[in-house]
């Protein structure tokens, strides 16, 4: 059993130009399946906000529902093109809705899930999922940025199939998991080493060690959402969001 965190903050930049939050995080808990989703839209793109939330949702849906036989299919390539065909035709209805074009719903797309000893997940575009597994953090897909920083894959390019990445593993020894957006990675990811912050496997930590029921405004919450208000975001302009899996500890 997983304990879990997630949250999207307003950047200051889309703070000062009056531009919604684009990025989405969502987590489901259904039939022993624990998924966690987030998406960071594109900031080119007129509605990123409304695809970010369709694959926020569809991908914890195909997740739960989907678990078992993504995790034991022999067919990666398989499983890439089920679970991004779902993401895209969410994505295709929600633009229709809103008489625009899916590339006006430009998002990257992050996941990880977990139920039993396995976890799998996938990655297009930037942003880092990691985890912590026997005591140290490890990056499981780093950012995709093409040839230039600010230029990444999202769920509607042409190249979501080849560039999307998926991992499936055991896990023995996994202590936790953290997804987070190219606005967080400024402060949690090094780009030049390639290596999370160290701050990274306290953040597990203070998930998977959280006391009592979990609920949207537990105190280590409250205080997780202050961290990301005041001190990531203070990093960056751009919009802030994380997820975090921590193994909970047995009493």
């Amino acid at each position: 059993m997983f304990k879990e965190f997630h949250y999207q903050a307003r950047g200051h930049g889309h703070l000062r130009d009056g531009t919604p939050v684009q990025d989405r995080t969502k987590y489901v808990s259904r039939g022993g399946v624990q998924a966690l989703c987030l998406a960071d839209g594109a900031g080119s793109a007129s509605h990123s906000q409304f695809g970010a939330q369709a694959v926020v949702e569809e991908g914890c849906a195909a997740l739960v529902e989907q678990f078992a036989g993504y995790a034991a299919s022999d067919d990666g390539v398989q499983v890439k093109v089920d679970l991004l065909g779902r993401l895209a035709t969410k994505v295709a209805q929600v633009a229709e809705r809103h008489a625009v074009l899916p590339d006006s719903l430009a998002s990257t797309f992050l996941c990880v899930a977990v139920s039993g000893t396995r976890f799998l997940g996938a990655h297009v575009g930037d942003g880092v999922v990691g985890y912590l597994k026997d005591g140290e953090l490890k990056v499981i897909s780093a950012p995709d940025n093409t040839e230039f920083v600010n230029q990444t894959t999202f769920v509607t390019s042409a190249r979501a199939l080849e560039s999307m990445r998926l991992f499936r593993g055991s896990l023995d020894g996994v202590s936790g998991f953290i997804l987070m957006s190219d606005g967080t990675a400024e402060s949690l990811y090094n780009p030049r080493s390639g290596e999370l912050a160290a701050a990274c496997s306290k953040l597990i930590d203070t998930v998977g060690t959280a006391p009592g029921r979990q609920s949207k405004n537990s105190d280590y919450k409250k205080r997780l959402r202050r961290l990301v208000n005041v001190t990531i975001r203070n990093a960056t302009k751009d919009d802030c969001s994380i997820g975090i899996l921590g193994r909970a500890i047995a009493s």
